[in-house]
């Protein structure tokens, strides 16, 4: 279980997020929200890149007592992947193969699946943005965290490369995984099943 209790955060004098308690158990689920509503912000929140007032806990480790541990569990891939330019696809895999303890196995199965195995040592900086999402999806499906947030898994990507996130997601839950993801398109019923669909809506978090 993921749960957020009083938690506040501003940006100088802009408040962004203020609401008393959100608690989702495990499975997929899916954030809506327009530019600015704060999903993003909300998704640093949880995964401890920033700063914030109130609490966080999963599985009854607490973020800010554990903060190592916490960040252990937690896999975020960015909307939009803002890399070094300088360094390889494969170094950037290296590194999270290292500070994940994941297998190599593992990273090079990830890469063959998302087609991006030729590619991988060629600088960053030469990648096209649908590229550098499937290079972020790799690296954030690297190692076994408990949960998985995913800011705009889908914008950039292709439609065969959405459905094998798509696919990956459901083997990923049916180990027991959870997912919190975010997208402005909507997605595919067919293809995903949402065990809950949640709006932020004036600095809180509804259920319609």
């Amino acid at each position: 279980m993921l749960s957020l209790t009083n938690i506040n955060k501003k940006y100088g004098s802009h408040e962004v997020l203020n609401f008393n308690e959100w608690k989702i158990e495990n499975g997929i689920h899916w954030l809506k929200g327009g530019n600015g509503t704060g999903k993003s912000t909300l998704f640093r929140i949880i995964s401890g890149q920033i700063p914030f007032k109130g609490e966080v806990e999963l599985n009854r480790i607490n973020l800010k007592k554990e903060p190592i541990t916490f960040r252990s569990k937690i896999s975020f891939a960015e909307a939009e992947p803002q890399y070094p330019s300088f360094v390889t696809g494969r170094e950037l895999i290296d590194f999270y193969l290292e500070t994940r303890k994941a297998e190599r196995k593992q990273a090079e199965e990830l890469a063959a699946y998302f087609g991006m195995t030729v590619f991988l040592d060629q600088k960053v900086g030469g990648y096209s943005s649908g590229m550098l999402k499937k290079l972020s999806l790799i690296c954030a499906f690297m190692g076994n965290p408990d949960l998985y947030i995913l800011d705009e898994p889908l914008i950039t990507i292709d439609v065969a490369s959405a459905d094998k996130l798509y696919q990956l997601i459901k083997e990923k839950e049916a180990e027991g995984r959870s997912f919190l993801l975010s997208s402005h398109q909507e997605v595919n019923a067919d293809k995903l099943k949402l065990d809950s669909v949640f709006h932020i809506v004036d600095k809180q978090i509804i259920q319609p």
